[in-house]
């Protein structure tokens, strides 16, 4: 309702008498889902219905749904009987139709109702939006390699920065076209925090806001929970350009802007074509993006699908050959360098793009996936090296040097010491600066000779 310019929400949606219909329920004799998607949609919006549609006839279909373990529920407050989307439909009670800026009315409604009554329902609880693709087989197997039991908030990393004349730091967010993630652990707190946080942005900005921007806010207002990235995507900026290339990213976030360009590249094969006006520098669409957005024309929607289902996932660096399960996980190498990026906004502290347990759990899954790790022979080094980057999951010589052979010819040198860790580097030459005499300053360590 909306009355003399204030917002009222119905606070007794949850009441345990109130009727929710069946269609598109979650519950499974067979246990727990894997990946929850979900996904608001309004009767508002003809295109809403349109490329959700779309959606369970290209990435949301039954088969690739049953194939990454996941379900894909759109929130509807209006009916979908008789239609395709009918069994996708979850109905979330107290749900109430809002324009487009008072989305976060809904969403907060959402997860509180997920939190609270279907909390033990799956492993990673997804919002996205209609208008986004998303990769159920990456994504899912992306957070397969964390553990859904332990508190996480998982997100394609952004940052709101206020205006100059208001004192306040920075925030970092999860950014909502490109879907954030709870995981299990975390939800029954995102729950029972949501409520609150309802009534606290309808008592302050009247539910006018950014969803994703509030969503983020509450979480570390109530919950001292920040955003983490499950998935590499490349800051802005020439000099981070330099050093990483753009064919490592996993997310489109920029479609609107690269669409032309991105799909002439995928019909002749040729480098993408780069504007230096756009957002971001998107990577090509391949086998690994996770998530691309916005695609809000519903031909577009399946062109995207077709292209990423048929492209095989970019080789990593120096690789032969990967097996099926691991050719989405970046390699040691590649890890090291992404972990060199930190992402900086205006009044807060630098976030580092990877945490040091998201490398050893994304080092342990790329790992389990490979399998037995390839022989490598080395001459070895002793005096320190320098260009290397640091390889933190490693904790002994024997971690260091099989991370190096894992990762291929794109990784030529290893050296550790246990002070200093891990480092790597795809350099075939040591540059010296100095010759260390004192043996306890001396680097274990080795160059790649056969491997």
């Amino acid at each position: 309702m909306i009355a003399a310019g204030r917002l009222a929400w119905p606070r007794c949606a949850l009441d345990k008498d109130q009727h929710v219909p069946r269609s598109g329920a979650l519950g499974q004799s067979f246990g727990r889902i894997h990946l929850c998607v979900f996904i608001p949609i309004t009767h508002r919006s003809h295109k809403d219905a349109q490329l959700s549609t779309l959606a369970v006839q290209s990435w949301a279909s039954e088969g690739l749904q049953r194939e990454a373990g996941a379900h894909v529920r759109f929130i509807s407050l209006a009916s979908t009987a008789g239609t395709l989307l009918e069994p996708h439909t979850m109905y979330v009670p107290g749900d109430m139709d809002t324009d487009y800026m008072h989305l976060p009315m809904r969403i907060m409604k959402m997860w509180e109702y997920l939190g609270q009554r279907l909390a033990d329902e799956c492993d990673w609880y997804m919002k996205a939006d209609p208008d986004s693709y998303v990769n159920l087989r990456a994504v899912s197997d992306r957070l397969s390699c964390f553990d859904a039991a332990q508190e996480h908030f998982l997100g394609v990393v952004h940052a709101a920065v206020p205006p100059r004349h208001m004192n306040w730091p920075a925030l970092y967010f999860g950014h909502g076209g490109s879907g954030y993630v709870i995981s299990r652990g975390l939800i029954p707190g995102v729950g029972r925090i949501a409520g609150p946080c309802l009534d606290d942005m309808i008592e302050t900005t009247q539910g006018m806001a950014m969803e994703d921007v509030m969503f983020a806010l509450c979480l570390k207002k109530k919950l001292k929970i920040e955003v983490q990235s499950y998935g590499y995507l490349l800051p802005s900026g020439p000099a981070v350009r330099r050093r990483i290339k753009e064919e490592e990213q996993e997310f489109v976030v920029n479609f609107h802007q690269a669409r032309d360009q991105l799909f002439e590249s995928a019909r002749t094969g040729l480098p993408l074509e780069r504007m230096v006006f756009w957002d971001a520098q998107p990577p090509r669409l391949h086998g690994c993006i996770m998530v691309a957005h916005p695609v809000e024309n519903a031909s577009d929607l399946q062109q995207v699908h077709a292209i990423v289902s048929a492209h095989e996932a970019p080789k990593a660096r120096g690789q032969k050959r990967r097996s099926a399960r691991s050719s989405c996980v970046p390699s040691p190498i590649d890890l090291a360098e992404q972990a060199e990026v930190q992402l900086s906004a205006p009044g807060t502290t630098r976030k580092a793009f990877w945490s040091e347990a998201q490398l050893s759990s994304i080092a342990r899954c790329f790992a389990s996936a490979e399998g037995a790790s390839p022989r490598c022979s080395w001459e070895a080094t002793t005096d320190q090296c320098y260009g290397l980057r640091h390889f933190a999951p490693a904790k002994s010589s024997g971690d260091c040097a099989t991370a190096c052979c894992r990762s291929g010819m794109a990784c030529r040198m290893f050296q550790f010491r246990e002070d200093q860790g891990c480092w790597i580097s795809d350099m075939d030459s040591c540059i010296v600066m100095e010759q260390v005499a004192e043996e306890s300053l001396r680097w274990q360590g080795g160059v790649k000779v056969a491997g």
